[in-house]
């Protein structure tokens, strides 16, 4: 299958120059090496696919984040019905989070289980929007100039979104009946 957008030169450049990171937001956001793996590759062959054509692209990496978080979520979406990892496939690495240096790792490891579910449950948009603002740390003007949303959108949708977080942590997310709820 050749390439589109970008010769096979280029991919592989790309792969060499930011697979590294790419490979560990998928642990990041799965939680699992595996399906980080095949991620990564799965991304990686949406770009093959792509029109875009690297020359055109203003911040590779980040339209690369872009991608990754796409497939990433979309896995996410599939496997809200089935059972998740143990904490055990996890590196501790992984689990680093402000609240997680003084909580034990299983506790970490609950914690961030209860993140993800929760994340699995929103609209792509918010899920785009938490990754790029509590993820990746972007302010709420390259959140809004990233999506094509005005600033004060997305300072809204970011506050909805800690709201919600918040209440729905703090009301037991990790109880299961609650988790099919929607407020």
């Amino acid at each position: 299958m050749e390439p589109r957008g970008q010769s096979r030169a280029d991919l592989e450049n790309l792969y060499r120059r930011y697979g590294l990171f790419l490979l560990r937001r998928c642990r990041v956001i799965l939680r699992d090496p595996e399906q980080a793996n095949d991620a990564l590759q799965e991304a990686f062959v949406k770009v093959m696919r792509s029109d875009v054509s690297l020359d055109t692209v203003e911040h590779p990496l980040r339209w690369l984040y872009r991608v990754v978080d796409h497939v990433c979520l979309d896995l996410l979406r599939r496997r809200k019905t089935t059972p998740t990892t143990g904490a055990g496939d996890v590196d501790e690495a992984d689990l680093a989070s402000p609240t997680s240096g003084a909580l034990g790792p299983e506790h970490a490891a609950e914690e961030r289980d209860r993140v993800l579910k929760f994340l699995g449950e929103l609209d792509d948009v918010s899920q785009q929007i938490a990754l790029l603002s509590f993820v990746d740390g972007m302010n709420q003007g390259e959140i809004a100039e990233e999506l094509g949303y005005s600033r004060v959108t997305i300072n809204k949708r970011v506050q909805a979104l800690r709201q919600r977080a918040q209440t729905r942590l703090r009301d037991g997310l990790a109880d299961s009946s609650s988790v099919s709820e929607q407020p």
